[in-house]
């Protein structure tokens, strides 16, 4: 896997977003746990497949662990911006494990699961917080990182001291492996002790805020921590265009 050298004696692995990159030195510290935090609408989802896609391009592996949405939604999204994944899904170098649609297949009407994989199938009635451990705990013979869409989910369904201790193992896995990995989490939808210990327990906390001046949205990403890393102290506009999240060059505190 190839690191970017930030000048100062450390190494750091692109998020796939080269403005934040450029913010951040080069990248992020390998083994960095990341909590993304995003209000919907601000780009959550886009930012979360263009760091899966960056990963690919950086010739790692990628782990996609979806509670919020199926493959082909996920897919199509990144078809949208011509990010490419399918063939990388054909290879396994791409791998998406589906926690959402098995949470309906006892609900839906038959012939709307029928074509479902033998793979997913199986996964009825699997706790989704014991198949998110195993995911992030599967032994990988090469470089990854990994994305988990979304936290949200499962701190709405299990108790915290439950997806903490989780949490944690993401985390000494990425310590051990080096690996990088993205935790979405939808920001007003929990309690403020729930925000703060997340935000306590993960390397790297990134905010995606918006605000509306006038006729328009703005958009502003806030670095409020990064292991290891002295962070911009002022929030970074950025936009959504056809390329994905791009940040501007000129910056403003809101």
């Amino acid at each position: 896997m190839d690191y970017s050298f930030d000048g100062s004696g450390g190494y750091r692995v692109p998020t796939g977003v080269a403005g934040l990159d450029v913010q951040l030195g080069g990248g992020v510290p390998p083994g960095t746990t990341i909590l993304l935090l995003a209000e919907p609408g601000a780009g959550m989802e886009v930012f979360a497949h263009q760091f899966a896609y960056g990963g690919l391009v950086n010739h790692e592996d990628v782990f996609y662990f979806s509670s919020e949405h199926p493959l082909a939604e996920v897919m199509s999204g990144m078809d949208y911006f011509n990010w490419n994944v399918r063939k990388h899904l054909e290879d396994g170098k791409f791998d998406f494990t589906d926690a959402y649609s098995p949470r309906f297949y006892n609900v839906l009407p038959k012939h709307l699961v029928s074509d479902v994989s033998a793979k997913d199938f199986l996964k009825r009635g699997t706790d989704s917080l014991n198949l998110l451990k195993g995911t992030v705990t599967q032994a990988r013979t090469r470089k990854y990182r990994g994305v988990v869409d979304s936290i949200s989910y499962f701190l709405r369904s299990y108790e915290l001291n439950n997806v903490l201790n989780v949490i944690e193992i993401i985390s000494s896995m990425g310590k051990a492996t080096g690996a990088v990995h993205l935790l979405m989490m939808t920001s007003g939808m929990h309690e403020p002790i729930i925000e703060n210990n997340m935000k306590h327990i993960c390397d790297g906390v990134i905010e995606f805020r918006m605000k509306e001046r006038g006729s328009e949205v703005e958009r502003s990403i806030l670095l409020r921590k990064m292991r290891g890393m002295i962070v911009p102290n002022r929030t970074i506009s950025y936009v959504i265009t056809t390329k994905g999240v791009e940040l501007e060059t000129t910056t403003r505190v809101l």
